[in-house]
């Protein structure tokens, strides 16, 4: 399971990222359980044929963000124009055969690799919203390693002007369209999260610090001055439902910032949906666990990519480099490099 969020600052430069919640190791970690997603940074340059599982494109956007190895499979990242977005989990996704989309005059697309698909080929969420009906996921599966994966999924997608778009296909494999609130998560339909944040408009950021009397008998008094009493009724679980009322809660309250403290305030955002390692066990029996395998930051202004990894707090950058002539994975380090003072 996962999460995304985007903030603004006050010269208007966007910023965003996601995590990844996943129990499947990434970096190594939990190599013993067998399914292994080895992932790095991944650069692609602009120019380049890119084979996919279905066909072979011509890329017209250099792009970098996180991916699997000698895959064309990205999770996240942003292109050389500005245009970003992600992959996510979603249950209610759908598919459908190469030949029935093709007779409904739509091409097929393979879900995994359709974030390196969209960011290769457009520059701003208005020209995916003109084209996103034009194609469907296919059922076909896609190889990494020993593994054909065919997953439930859907995506968002945003540009440096702000503009925002989400993509559910769970028409068989056609899209539904929604614009972005500045956060995603997981199932439900995202129709139905934004309909979910009705329940919690009672919150705000104004602490309650006044006595409060019943019957002119009983007087009740904040605790700690009413120190965070405005958001009484925020969850605090870590499902996809409660994950996405947080994010938007907290993204949308942060105080102004400057766009050099952009990734700063996007971390802050975060760090109430990154979830702990040993707290989502699929079964009594099983010790891998599903939790923040790792949380990516875009500088969408500047085209670079902020990396921590659930193994270590140190976070790494990357920017896109217009040079390139060939595709690169960059290993992610999974070690503690502190700045000594």
């Amino acid at each position: 399971m996962c999460t995304g969020i985007r903030v603004t600052a006050n010269n208007g430069d966007i910023f965003w990222g996601r995590t990844m919640d996943l129990a499947i190791g990434m970096f190594g970690e939990d190599a013993d359980a067998g399914r292994q997603f080895p992932s790095s940074i991944v650069t692609y340059p602009k120019g380049i044929e890119i084979k996919g599982t279905i066909d072979t494109w011509q890329s017209k956007h250099a792009v970098i963000g996180m991916g699997i190895d000698d895959t064309r499979i990205m999770y996240d990242g942003v292109n050389d124009v500005g245009l970003a977005g992600d992959v996510q989990v979603l249950m209610e996704c759908s598919h459908d055969s190469q030949a029935n989309i093709t007779g409904r005059g739509q091409k097929p697309v393979t879900g995994e690799e359709f974030v390196t698909f969209i960011l290769s080929q457009y520059e701003t969420v208005q020209e995916i919203r003109d084209m996103i009906h034009s194609v469907a996921l296919s059922d076909d599966t896609v190889t990494v390693q020993d593994m054909q994966l065919s997953m439930p999924l859907h995506y968002s997608f945003i540009d440096e002007s702000g503009d925002g778009i989400v993509l559910e296909p769970i028409h068989d494999g056609s899209f539904v369209v929604h614009d972005f609130m500045g956060t995603m998560t997981n199932s439900p339909t995202y129709d139905w999260h934004l309909m979910n944040l009705n329940n919690y408009i009672g919150m705000g950021t104004i602490d309650l610090n006044q006595s409060h009397t019943l019957n002119d008998k009983f007087t009740f008094t904040p605790i700690e001055t009413g120190t965070g009493y405005s958001m009484f009724g925020m969850p605090g679980d870590y499902t996809s439902v409660s994950r996405f009322v947080r994010a938007a809660f907290i993204s949308n309250n942060l105080d102004s910032f400057t766009a050099d403290k952009g990734i700063n305030a996007l971390y802050t955002a975060f760090r109430s949906v990154i979830v702990p390692r040993g707290l989502e066990h699929p079964n009594a029996k099983t010790t891998i666990t599903d939790y923040t395998r790792y949380w990516s930051g875009y500088d969408i202004t500047n085209r670079t990519v902020y990396v921590q990894t659930g193994e270590a707090l140190t976070i790494f950058s990357k920017t896109i480099d217009p040079n390139l002539t060939q595709i690169t994975y960059t290993p992610v380090p999974t070690q503690d490099q502190p700045t000594p003072l």
